[in-house]
């Protein structure tokens, strides 16, 4: 039986199993590599965002801070009011201190023209 068989086409038929083989574990490898370097990709990418989130976050954190000490609307209303109530009373005093510069010079040219009017 063993005489019977043809060498040449037992090696044939062993390299074609070998070429086929070798052709499998090429494509399992190139498959393999192809999703190893998107796995990769992936984790570059995943990685980067994690560090942007965590940058926003940290940034939220300090906006969110700054806002709790701003000043309110009420409170602004208030600053306003009391602005407001400065002025008048600033125009008042104004006023009053344009009174007695008009008194100091009536004062003035009494004294000047020597007391006489």
């Amino acid at each position: 039986m063993l005489e019977a068989m043809d060498y040449k086409a037992l090696t044939f038929w062993f390299q074609f199993a070998q070429a086929v083989i070798t052709g499998l574990v090429f494509i399992y490898l190139w498959l393999t590599n192809r999703q190893k370097a998107n796995t990769a990709s992936i984790e570059k990418m995943r990685d980067a965002f994690n560090r942007d989130l965590n940058k926003l976050d940290d940034r939220m954190i300090r906006v969110e801070k700054d806002i709790e000490h701003l000043p309110t609307h009420d409170d602004m209303a208030k600053l306003h009011t009391r602005v407001n109530e400065t002025a008048q009373r600033l125009t008042a005093v104004e006023g009053e201190l344009k009174q007695i510069n008009n008194t100091l010079h009536l004062m003035h040219k009494h004294l000047l023209s020597g007391g006489n009017r």
